[in-house]
């Protein structure tokens, strides 16, 4: 009994563990979403310059709050991305249970 309780607290661990670094990736994703959102919206909100009769100034033909409001950002997404998949999300087990070999769920033993 002593021993299905300490296999039942270690697959709590790994359960539990997975699920920490599952929100942690969570907070990350929703941080950075929200820093590219603000980011663009002050920007083109900013930048746009409404119906003023000056002209826009432009970069390479675009105008510049296109280019530091939509393009630069959405690069800058992108690199995130790739660091976010590459370096900062880890695979962890959902189902500890399961065993590498035959790919097959043990069933947890019955306590009486």
């Amino acid at each position: 009994m002593g021993q299905d309780v300490n296999q039942r607290e270690q697959r709590n661990r790994e359960l539990g563990e997975s699920f920490r670094q599952a929100s942690r990736e969570s907070v990350v994703i929703v941080i950075g979403w929200l820093v590219f959102l603000i980011w663009t919206a002050t920007v083109c909100a900013f930048g746009w310059g409404g119906e003023s009769r000056e002209p826009v100034p432009t970069w390479m033909g675009l105008p510049r709050w296109v280019i530091f409001g939509v393009i630069l950002p959405w690069l800058a997404a992108c690199g995130f991305t790739f660091w976010f998949t590459m370096f900062y999300m880890k695979d962890t087990d959902l189902d500890p249970d399961r065993t590498e070999e035959t790919g097959e769920n043990q069933e947890p033993e019955e306590v009486d």
